[in-house]
């Protein structure tokens, strides 16, 4: 089991509230993720330099070649 260093976790979320507290860009932020449907449930996500793929299983007409969107979901959850 891993642990998290806190004081690592503390000092990164002050410095993003500082940032917030005396800029305006630091209030927002906006994540953006382009979709393209490769075949049958397969598709492609980029989300910032990041590519990951998404598939249903068989059942739903997909071919398992990913994990679905439900299955990334309760991973974030774990995040």
């Amino acid at each position: 089991m891993a642990w998290i260093d806190s004081a690592s976790f503390r000092g990164a979320m002050t410095e993003r509230q500082d940032c917030a507290k005396t800029s305006p860009e630091g209030r927002h932020r906006a994540h953006r993720a382009k979709i393209r449907l490769l075949e049958n449930q397969l598709k492609e996500a980029t989300v910032g330099e990041f590519t990951i793929l998404c598939d249903g299983a068989a059942a739903r007409r997909g071919d398992d070649k990913a994990p679905s969107p439900l299955q990334y979901f309760v991973a974030a959850i774990g995040f």
